[in-house]
């Protein structure tokens, strides 16, 4: 700044924000407030990092998130003080369960204004519980040498911390008192020069974290010839070399291997000749559950969403190896199970290779039998059927494109119904609290300034995430969502509440009777209503800068009975 810092907050947040810089933070989310002036000033003039202002705290929480899972690189997020705070929580909370890089930064009253009636003022001290890696509060910023270099050592910390262990959000609570603008104070001689900032800051190294390097299967789990891998959904950053190291491990050991719909290797099959993508169907015939039981189950990073696949792996009880980045319980069916840390980016998982068994055999002609009787259904559905776009998309999304997917039926049909293919797409969903919050934002965060991205997603889901569609006026990218308009929550249709009429359709499904072409509008999105399949399969590779709706209207009373006709019947002509 010209002339020097002109008083000891200006200096204090620019140093808070330079130090981020140095640890590898590209993004900001800032929202609008008057207590967090200091640190938004200080983003908004810090080149190198990219300031990206969201009028919704909690839009911009899951913003915030979209960039963190598609980068692997922590983002900042910045709010005012008081109920500002708990707009960020939802966003936290995914966050945390899928291990995603954030640091919160939730700007605050200095003490002596606290716990006195003080207007938007509320107990921010760690604030968002156990769903943060760490939580601390920094001093209030004073004109001290010994005191900056403090706050650069902390803040350096606590990145490392949102970074390397169990990845995750981190809390800065940040008190300021006023002045919280870059106004000059008479008299003021600040510690550092603005010129001495970025070598004052060059201090703070990055973390290293050596790799991995390799690491052995057991010997009795390479020796056995009836296992099965499991991949559920996930988003490697370094995707190419955990594409690679998967692959390698699956080659060797021959197994029959079960990948999510929501996990990018069912979009690479030429890649993964054991894939296996029927399961739903397979484990629906009581025949095929005896004849394709395997003795030792490996998990890579996670379990598929399949609830069918995860009872009956409970029921089973069988030797499980869990390989995961994160040192925490990730078994939800209580088996057997041990978890070996380790990031398969980073990790080749070595094996004896082995010649292709029956066992493998089995499952793949098994998988092939079911594939085809589902595709000669699909074929022959002229209705629009929620599960018939989920199996179009491994045939009409462009090659290396992105997708997104929204959670209720969306996950589910994608693991029903999508085929294996080579459409080399990559993949991202909110399966960490599973929740409809935020869906719209994260996927916004995930497209920015990237090739054409979809989402998936529906018409309860998109409404509970309308604040999101403010974000086109920052958002730069192409991003399609492929709206399924059920009128209500389609995936409640399959509990037993659906059976009761009065309660149901008011409390559970919850249509909000929206027109989305209106909808559209108030926001300036390109809106399409879809008509039939063959002109879905023409738009969607079309795409173009900016947000568009491909409207596809369902009805989910008929689809969750297709849904269950379908698994009756083809289970049992297998």
């Amino acid at each position: 700044m010209p002339g020097g810092f002109p008083n000891q907050t200006t200096q204090w947040a620019s140093v808070l924000v330079e130090t981020l810089r140095r640890k590898g933070v590209e993004y900001a989310v800032t929202c609008p407030g008057s207590r967090s002036s200091p640190l938004t000033f200080a983003f908004a003039r810090c080149h190198g990092v990219e300031a990206i202002p969201i009028l919704d705290e909690r839009s911009a929480g899951f913003f915030a998130l979209g960039l963190a899972k598609r980068s692997g690189k922590p983002v900042a997020l910045v709010c005012t003080s008081g109920s500002a705070v708990a707009n960020f929580f939802p966003a936290v909370v995914e966050a945390s369960e899928l291990g995603i890089p954030m640091i919160v930064l939730t700007t605050d009253r200095p003490p002596e204004l606290r716990h006195c009636a003080a207007g938007q003022t509320i107990d921010q001290l760690k604030f968002f519980g156990g769903y943060v890696r760490s939580s601390i509060e920094l001093a209030v910023p004073e004109n001290d040498l010994e005191l900056l270099r403090y706050l650069r050592q902390t803040v350096a910390h606590q990145v490392d911390k949102a970074l390397h262990g169990d990845p995750g959000p981190v809390q800065i609570n940040a008190p300021f008192r006023d002045p919280l603008t870059p106004t000059e104070v008479e008299g003021f001689q600040p510690r550092l020069e603005p010129s001495e900032l970025a070598s004052f800051c060059s201090q703070v190294a990055l973390q290293q974290v050596a790799p991995t390097g390799e690491w052995s299967l057991p010997d009795e789990w390479s020796q056995c010839g009836e296992g099965i891998i499991l991949v559920g959904p996930n988003a490697p950053v370094d995707e190419a070399s955990w594409l690679s190291n998967v692959g390698a491990l699956a080659d060797a050991l021959q197994w029959p291997l079960l990948a999510d719909g929501m996990n990018p290797i069912r979009y690479r099959a030429k890649d993964f000749p054991s894939l296996v993508s029927g399961y739903e169907f397979l484990l629906r015939s009581d025949r095929l559950r005896d004849e394709l039981k395997p003795k030792r189950v490996l998990v890579l990073g996670s379990y598929p969403t399949c609830k069918l696949l995860r009872s009956w792996l409970a029921k089973l009880d069988l030797p499980t190896l869990i390989l995961a980045e994160r040192s925490r319980n990730l078994d939800a069916t209580h088996s057997r199970s041990q978890t070996v840390a380790l990031d398969l980016a980073k990790t080749a998982v070595s094996a004896p290779t082995r010649e292709s068994g029956a066992f493998l055999e089995a499952w793949l002609a098994a998988d092939a039998r079911t594939m085809g009787l589902l595709s000669d259904r699909m074929q022959a559905e002229s209705a629009f059927f929620e599960g018939k776009l989920a199996w179009m998309l491994g045939s009409i999304l462009p090659e290396n494109s992105t997708l997104c997917v929204s959670n209720s039926m969306p996950p589910r049909d994608l693991e029903f119904y999508l085929p294996k293919n080579d459409r080399r797409v990559r993949v991202f969903s909110s399966r960490g609290a599973n929740g409809i919050d935020g869906i719209l934002s994260t996927a916004l965060g995930v497209a920015h300034r990237q090739g054409p991205a979809y989402l998936l997603i529906g018409d309860l889901a998109l409404l509970h995430d309308s604040n999101g569609a403010l974000i086109r006026n920052v958002f730069r990218g192409s991003l399609t969502l492929l709206l399924l308009n059920n009128a209500g929550g389609g995936i409640f249709e399959a509990l037993p509440a659906a059976r009761f009429d009065d309660v149901f359709e008011k409390h559970f499904a919850t249509d909000q009777a929206i027109d989305f072409a209106n909808w559209a509008r108030t926001y300036g999105f390109e809106h399409r209503r879809v008509d039939s399949w063959s002109e879905l399969a023409k738009l969607v590779p079309q795409t173009k800068p900016g947000i568009r709706i491909l409207e596809i209207t369902t009805n989910r009373k008929r689809d969750v009975e297709t849904r269950r006709l379908w698994f009756s019947e083809i289970s049992e002509a297998l």
